[in-house]
């Protein structure tokens, strides 16, 4: 039986551009592409697989149950690069919440109102170290302003430069699993190139000023305590995770989204996927940097794999200004299309588009409202 793997895609590819020396059209690149390094085929076929199909074709086996585990204390979250879109419904600890992707109605129900601590350390005209504790415990990243306000009743009257300290919400990196971490105790940044650390969880503050603040100003901190528990609601905005309330432990988060296809080994019944990304969040297709991906690797589906070969051969053709074939062959790859997608539609005919006012049991229309190809 023939096997559709990389090795027949790169055939059908040459048969389809004409490229059969692979001086012209290398099997695959390494490096930079520039004039003496071109792309490859694979480049070409990892180009269309892992970016513009799954945008052609949203099809349900691209669709699945995203899961994660959650970092105590740490609120807001990175999505894998492999994750095209993510929809509700969220299950947290299989509980289902609520989802939102409007920040303005996702803050109006958890306002990131600050708590104002003054005077906790005095200038001395030096530029520190100063050393100090917030007053409200736990502190909430990205949400610590420390500022300083000169007193114009005494001397100096000229406002003198003050510093201001700030710090960054650092999300977990889902795309590498060995980098979830709650950064504690974080970095502090002055915008006159002062440095600090602040400890989230013992509110414990260290300041060095790069311009020495003077004697007799006021100082302020400008931070959101909160209080930690199980997460209820979800926002996803800017590839980003946003949950409410700040978790106290480590829940499993689960939702959905439609994700990056991948490959697969050709040595077993059922065949091994490799990993979307890398250990380094590198985004893996086709002859990649593991070693175990070799030209006999097969798509994650073999019935890609001539939707594949065309859709790869049609961005050469772009690329190389042959719009003519680009054309003859724009038919053929709009066929695989529908072929892809067949499966999808069959499954979607047999059930009525689910509304809030649809149960669970409802029996769906005679005639299936998906075109049936």
């Amino acid at each position: 039986m023939t096997t559709w793997d990389l090795n027949r895609i790169r055939y059908t590819v040459r048969k389809i551009t004409g490229r059969y020396d692979t001086v012209q059209l290398p099997d695959s690149s390494f490096g930079e592409n520039n004039i003496s390094n071109p792309a490859g085929i694979d480049d070409y076929v990892n180009d269309f697989y892992l970016y513009d199909m799954p945008e052609h074709l949203r099809s349900l086996r691209l669709k699945n149950f995203y899961t994660f585990t959650t970092i105590p204390n740490c609120g807001t979250y990175s999505i894998p690069q492999n994750i095209f879109s993510v929809d509700p419904p969220i299950y947290i600890d299989n509980y289902q919440f609520s989802w939102y992707q409007s920040p303005e109605v996702f803050y109006r129900i958890w306002p990131e109102l600050n708590f104002i601590d003054r005077n906790l350390f005095q200038t001395d005209g030096t530029t520190g170290p100063f050393t100090f504790n917030l007053t409200q415990t736990p502190v909430q990243q990205g949400t610590v302003v420390i500022g300083l306000t000169p007193n114009l009743d005494t001397p100096p009257v000229s406002s003198p430069k003050l510093e201001t300290f700030t710090d960054a919400d650092q999300p977990i990196p889902l795309d590498i699993p060995l980098g979830q971490f709650f950064v504690n105790p974080a970095p502090l940044v002055g915008n006159l190139g002062g440095t600090g650390t602040i400890d989230y969880l013992s509110g414990a503050v260290t300041l060095n000023y790069g311009v020495a603040p003077p004697i007799g100003v006021t100082t302020s901190c400008h931070y959101h305590p909160y209080v930690a528990s199980r997460p209820r609601d979800i926002m996803f905005f800017q590839q980003q995770l946003f949950l409410r309330p700040i978790p106290n432990d480590t829940y499993a988060v689960k939702l959905l989204c439609y994700q990056m296809p991948t490959t697969v080994l050709t040595t077993a019944t059922n065949a091994k996927s490799f990993p979307a990304t890398d250990q380094f969040g590198n985004i893996q297709g086709f002859t990649s940097s593991d070693p175990l991906s070799v030209p006999t690797n097969l798509p994650e589906f073999a019935e890609w794999w001539q939707l594949i070969a065309y859709g790869a051969a049609l961005k050469i053709f772009i690329e190389d200004g042959d719009h003519a074939e680009y054309e003859r062959y724009k038919g053929y790859f709009e066929e695989q299309k529908v072929l892809a997608l067949r499966k999808a539609l069959r499954q979607l005919s047999n059930q009525r588009i689910q509304t809030r006012y649809a149960e669970n049991n409802a029996v769906g229309p005679e005639w299936p409202i998906f075109p049936m190809y």
